[in-house]
């Protein structure tokens, strides 16, 4: 805690003098893991997800009801504005750095989730070229060295 002899607040300190003092477990407010809030997130966003269900099948129908795409097209560039409104919405209306943060995460860790896959996946490529390649060398050896 804070007192006289120290010239600055400590904040912290005294928030979790505050938190025993009133009773509070202080390891109760600890922050959720990140697939606990995402998961109440998308529970609180479940009236947006199904509107934008029902938008998705509604543009799905006046896509394939056979009219041409002049008349359809605006009308399913409305249906997708919305639907990018509404899961704002369904966000919880994040600001800017809320969202180029989510993106900036997402974006990094599908790109290592990808690259991962890739060279989980082409292990027997790898494995065929360094075979092709020791074969090349070797025949390229044999042809090189001087008969004896």
């Amino acid at each position: 805690m804070s007192g006289n002899h120290n010239p600055g607040i400590d904040w912290d300190g005294e928030l979790q003098a505050l938190m025993e003092a009133s009773g509070i477990d202080p390891g109760y407010a600890e922050r959720p893991s990140w697939t606990t809030r995402c998961r109440r997130r998308i529970r609180s966003a479940r009236p947006t997800l199904l509107a934008m269900g029902a938008a998705a099948a509604g543009m799905w129908w006046a896509a394939h009801s056979g009219a041409p795409s002049a008349a359809t097209g605006p009308l399913l560039v409305w249906l997708a504005g919305w639907i990018g409104y509404w899961l704002w919405i369904g966000l919880g209306r994040p600001d800017w750095a809320a969202i180029a943060h989510t993106t900036k995460d997402l974006s990094v860790r599908g790109f290592r989730a990808g690259t991962r896959f890739g060279f989980r996946h082409s292990r027997p490529v790898r494995a065929r070229w360094r075979a092709w390649q020791a074969a090349r060398a070797r025949d390229r050896a044999v042809i090189t060295s001087p008969a004896a």
